[in-house]
């Protein structure tokens, strides 16, 4: 819709644009016109008032004989000439008018060659016999002149009224060009408006509905992951408590066997085989059950299980592990604990599955302002679309995913940088209740033992 409404509103003032053009261009033309038409008249007037001069300059020689006429007289009549010229190259395009100047050119040099005549002869008034109907011929040619003048001013008044009303005609459709164009646009503006607000509306609904979902997808994630630890807690417990009391008893029972027929028989070897097989059972229950929830952690806290996690990883992978611990006061909140400390699970799983490193850098940092997690291995990195997708927002891996919507839901961040050298994680939690201790951090370096 808004496309259409652009293109049809650029069609709409380029029509409009043209049209308005061609009109101011043809009001100029009108207006030039018109005001040629004016010039016209101004001279066409001015004509007839040196005609009327210089027949009165003649009728008042022929009364005072005054030797100044005569040159008033000629000067007059180049007057008349150089008008006379100047309307006929104005009105060229009007044969109307090129027919009377032409006959009035005629008249004029006629009436000048007369009153040069009497000029040099002042008996022409007075109807002698050399001069028979002088005075009644110039009569006459004034007449005749005068009634061509009004006959060509009222041509021109006529050109004048039609070229006005032209004009007008023009001007008005110039104003309602303009008009109708403002009108046009202002329409288009406010439908093109209306389109925006509805499109911002939408907008604003659909980032509603995306932020509810998102509330409810961190809600849901973390609620899962929530499960998910007390599932662990739960399974650790069951294990330890039950499965692992079983084994015990089982245990007991057959060094009780073993130790009643030593008594009276040599002991079976199948014997013996079966309580070591016990005893690793049982250590593998003892493990696992700390694996999914480690007592230490909510015992004596993230530095006690730290260590603890990372000998064990160490002793299982045969990578070297450096731990540098910030000793702190007093405790952090439950959920911040438990949060890095399955950051550092996940990071340590990932380095053991997919990293092929040797050397691990662990690190916690506690400021004022809150607390930090550095895991840094020498492996081959993450894989660029893995990380790309990552720093897009996307899951970038299940792992990666739930360590992020852990740490966001207490508020943190999760960087992850990773080359072919490579892969530094940077997990960071604020809490005003970081209080870092005075004793320096500790630094401690577990190396696999070689069997």
């Amino acid at each position: 819709m808004r496309w259409g409404s652009l293109i049809l509103t650029l069609f709409l003032l380029s029509i409009t644009g043209v049209i308005g053009y061609v009109t101011v261009l043809r009001v100029r033309q009108s207006r030039n016109l018109v005001l040629h038409t004016y010039e016209v008249r101004g001279r066409l007037k001015d004509l007839r008032a040196d005609i009327g001069e210089s027949h009165a300059n003649f009728d008042l020689y022929q009364l005072s004989r005054n030797p100044n006429e005569p040159a008033e007289l000629g000067r007059h009549i180049l007057e008349q000439q150089r008008i006379l010229k100047e309307l006929q190259q104005l009105t060229d395009d009007n044969a109307t008018q090129q027919r009377h100047l032409s006959e009035m050119q005629a008249l004029l040099e006629q009436d000048f060659t007369q009153l040069r005549s009497c000029v040099a002869d002042a008996g022409c008034l007075a109807n002698s016999g050399d001069h028979p109907d002088s005075l009644t011929e110039i009569v006459a040619r004034r007449r005749t002149m005068s009634a061509m003048l009004r006959e060509m001013e009222a041509t021109e008044d006529s050109l004048l009224s039609v070229r006005l009303q032209n004009w007008d005609r023009l001007f008005i459709r110039m104003v309602a060009t303009s008009a109708g164009c403002f009108a046009l646009a202002l329409i288009l503006l406010v439908y093109n408006l209306r389109l925006l607000l509805d499109e911002i509306e939408r907008r604003r609904r659909q980032e509603i509905v995306e932020k509810r979902n998102a509330e409810s997808y961190r809600m849901l994630s973390a609620r899962i992951l929530e499960l998910q630890d007390a599932e662990r807690r739960k399974i650790a417990r069951e294990l330890h408590d039950s499965v692992g009391q079983y084994l015990a008893a089982v245990k007991i029972n057959m060094d009780q066997l073993q130790r009643r027929e030593g008594s009276l028989t040599p002991a079976l070897p199948q014997v013996s085989e079966s309580l070591d097989l016990v005893d690793r059972a049982i250590s593998e229950i003892r493990t696992i059950s700390h694996l999914l929830h480690p007592p230490l952690l909510d015992e004596l806290g993230l530095h006690a299980a730290t260590r603890w996690y990372a000998e064990g990883f160490a002793q299982r992978s045969g990578i070297r592990v450096d731990m540098k611990l910030t000793e702190i006061s007093k405790r952090l909140p439950r959920e911040i604990e438990l949060a890095l400390f399955r950051v550092l699970q996940e990071s340590l799983t990932n380095v053991h599955r997919h990293a092929k490193a040797t050397h691990v850098e662990i690190q916690v940092d506690c400021t004022d302002d809150d607390v930090t997690l550095t895991i840094q291995d020498d492996g081959n990195g993450i894989s660029g679309g893995v990380l790309e997708s990552y720093r897009a927002g996307g899951a970038g891996g299940i792992g990666l995913a739930g360590m992020r919507e852990r740490l966001a839901e207490l508020g943190g961040t999760l960087e992850v940088e990773s080359d072919p050298t490579g892969t530094r994680i940077c997990a960071t939690v604020p809490t005003r209740e970081c209080d870092p201790g005075d004793p320096p951090a500790e630094e401690i370096t577990v190396t696999p033992s070689r069997a």
